[in-house]
């Protein structure tokens, strides 16, 4: 009897020194909310969903095509290889570069200088100089912009590949994310846009359906930077298959429920009637949310949702324990301070 009450008091003294490092104990009795919905998305800035784009101004570096109508050889297209969107001034597109000079080298011209023209002023300058040469009587010339190094916006955070996307022309939101190998499993759904001149970020949540939200509609400009944040973890410790941290999901509330699914479920030993959630406040005060399992179960108490750095503590029923050790020895449950009155078998 001496030894039990010697191995129960340890035990008890063990748990209350691992939670009193971490500060103040409060302990509460959830009474709701249940299952929470994200929040409503934050307002876009006027002008962030359709921005203004001033007419691209040509610079050294850029690589454009040149389109002449009827006139094969004045048609000068550049090889864009597949999914040249990503890693804009890489090597994937070849063709009509404006060399350290601001020129090109156009068939029958030789080389123009283009350079701090508008894509419509060089369509004309390139007509009316085919005009003035003889060339052409009625040249219909177009000038597009097709790879600027210069032009560029930065994606970072939990996408699968981070880079620099090219930014001429409308890019959404939901390419440069493609772009970029799209979102990673740790990946938050709520994403800031850092625009140059714009003084507060741009917060765009994605929800469940990223067709529907404001991601589809933000058109990115170049300079924007996006950051994708990394979601917050939540932990389950105690009698469950997997012991394990799992990171909060992206679109969907991570309950109660939800993630003793992820950790395999529940052991025979567990002590439903004793879980609890210990969570650190914002004053970093640790609060316990106690609940009851088998009510959670059996719909007769709300699922609770888990924010990030939340701990499930699921701790152990003493008799459970024993029969499923098959009459081994309780220390294991008096550590996490479980009373009961049945011995050890012998």
């Amino acid at each position: 009897m001496k030894s039990l009450l010697k191995c129960r008091k340890c035990g008890t003294m063990l748990l209350v020194g691992v939670i009193g490092l971490c500060g103040t104990i409060l302990v509460a009795q959830f009474t709701g909310p249940g299952v929470s919905t994200p929040s409503e998305p934050v307002a876009l800035p006027s002008g962030t969903v359709n921005p203004l784009y001033e007419d691209a101004r040509i610079r050294i570096g850029d690589v454009i095509s040149i389109t002449t109508y009827g006139v094969p050889e004045l048609t000068i297209n550049p090889k864009v290889a597949s999914g040249s969107i990503l890693a804009s001034g890489s090597s994937q597109v070849e063709g009509l570069k404006v060399g350290p000079n601001g020129e090109v080298i156009v068939p029958y011209l030789g080389a123009v200088k283009l350079v701090g023209m508008t894509l419509v002023e060089a369509a004309t300058y390139l007509g009316n100089a085919l005009k003035a040469d003889g060339i052409l009587t009625d040249p219909q010339v177009s000038v597009q912009l097709v790879d600027s190094p210069t032009r560029v916006i930065t994606v970072f955070g939990e996408v699968e590949r981070p880079a620099l996307v090219s930014g001429y022309g409308q890019i959404s939101l939901l390419q440069a994310i493609s772009a970029c190998g799209g979102l990673t499993k740790l990946a938050s759904h709520s994403i800031s846009i850092h625009r140059p001149g714009v003084a507060d970020p741009i917060l765009v949540f994605l929800g469940t359906d990223p067709n529907t939200t404001n991601a589809s509609k933000v058109k990115l400009v170049a300079g924007d930077t996006v950051i994708v944040p990394r979601v917050g973890n939540v932990y389950v410790v105690g009698e469950v298959k997997t012991q394990d941290a799992y990171p909060l999901s992206g679109n969907a509330p991570m309950t109660v429920m939800r993630v003793i699914a992820l950790a395999g479920g529940l052991k025979y030993s567990a002590a439903l009637s004793k879980a609890r959630i210990i969570r650190t406040t914002a004053s970093n005060q640790r609060v316990e949310i106690r609940l009851d399992l088998k009510k959670l179960m059996n719909g007769k108490q709300q699922d609770i949702t888990l924010v990030s750095d939340d701990v499930l503590f699921i701790p152990a029923n003493g008799f459970k324990a024993s029969v499923a050790a098959g009459g081994a020895s309780v220390a294991t449950s008096l550590l996490y301070g479980v009373t009961y009155s049945v011995s050890a078998t012998k």
